[in-house]
């Protein structure tokens, strides 16, 4: 990982963000929650523009991947436009990879946000065009939450994308939910999720390490191995995170048995995973333990339990941008700014 990084302009207030769905959008039936994130966009001094196929519906995905790149490609060229924001993830951002214009992208560097299923695109872009991506927040997810957005997922998001300073020491969300209310009904407007008490985090093994940020998805992160996309991990910081497709410690050591495989273990400087999301109470121990047992043949440091992840509030992390942990502190921070002077 020793290519310098292309740094996106800062976002300022009245800056435009533009609104796309690489993968999938919910549809009409969604809509109601994202005026209530596009409210929330603008409430903070930005202007929102809407992708011209962002909120169709074509069963699991939003549109063509030709409709879905062409969205993607107008919001790269359109100078007006500041930075872009998935409206959600999905299963199909890989569909889109044989389309894109990476010229077009690299010539054109700006905020690209978003996770889940959108790690694809994080990771595809930021290894063609050298682009510091962000996993964090969706329209549809934290930036539309009833009754608000939570202050830890607005705050870092804001600070990473406007700010051309180090972030610093990332917190510990003091509360968290993972309580799903169906969108699609409006059962999520009825009143606030039950969080639970924060935890902290989990020093699975503790220890010191620099080094760039790349990662995202574990699942998704399964539709780059073996591809001209998947990143380069000399010397990285890798985070993961698990969404409701791995359910169970078994799922999650199945592919971390195959990173060991493929020597990921031998080339990072330290591994970040967030809160296991969508997992029966009784299996967070046992998935600990799995991480564990898999990277105990291996001295980089490991950290646990981060709001990182599915589970709300959801910190924001740059990729290509470097961080550190410090295992006798106790922290882990971001060390170098993410977006350029303006």
């Amino acid at each position: 990982m020793s290519r310098a990084a292309i740094k996106p302009e800062p976002l300022a207030p009245g800056d435009t963000m533009g609104i796309v769905s690489p993968s999938w959008s919910g549809g009409p039936a969604y809509i109601p929650r994202a005026r209530r994130g596009i409210a929330m966009l603008e409430s903070l001094g930005y202007k929102v523009r809407i992708g011209e196929h962002a909120f169709n519906n074509h069963g699991v995905v939003s549109d063509s991947a030709e409709n879905r790149v062409l969205d993607l490609h107008s919001m790269f060229a359109d100078d007006a436009v500041s930075a872009i924001l998935c409206t959600i993830g999905g299963d199909h951002s890989c569909h889109l990879l044989p389309l894109l214009n990476w010229n077009l992208i690299a010539s054109h560097p700006k905020i690209f946000l978003g996770f889940s299923d959108i790690t694809v695109l994080n990771v595809a872009i930021h290894t063609q065009t050298d682009l510091v991506t962000f996993n964090g927040p969706t329209l549809l997810t934290d930036w539309a939450e009833y009754p608000t957005m939570s202050e830890i997922s607005r705050d870092s998001a804001r600070r990473l994308l406007t700010q051309p300073v180090p972030f610093g020491a990332l917190p510990s969300a003091p509360d968290w939910t993972d309580e799903f209310l169906n969108w699609e009904t409006g059962e999520d407007t009825t009143r606030r999720r039950k969080h639970h008490q924060g935890e902290g985090w989990r020093w699975i093994r503790t220890g010191e390490a620099t080094g760039t940020l790349i990662g995202g998805c574990l699942e998704s992160l399964q539709h780059l191995r073996g591809t001209r996309f998947w990143p380069d991990m000399g010397g990285a910081i890798l985070f993961i995170e698990t969404s409701e497709e791995c359910r169970s410690p078994d799922a999650a050591d199945a592919i971390l048995m195959d990173y060991q495989n493929m020597g990921v273990f031998d080339q990072i400087a330290g591994l970040l995973l967030a809160r296991p999301y969508g997992m029966d109470p009784a299996a967070t121990e046992p998935f600990w333990c799995v991480i564990e047992k898999r990277t105990e043949a291996f001295a980089f440091p490991v950290v646990g339990n981060l709001d990182i992840g599915h589970t709300f509030p959801l910190l924001t992390l740059p990729l290509g941008v470097r961080a550190r942990i410090d295992g006798a502190a106790g922290t882990v921070g971001i060390i170098e700014s993410a977006v350029t002077e303006r």
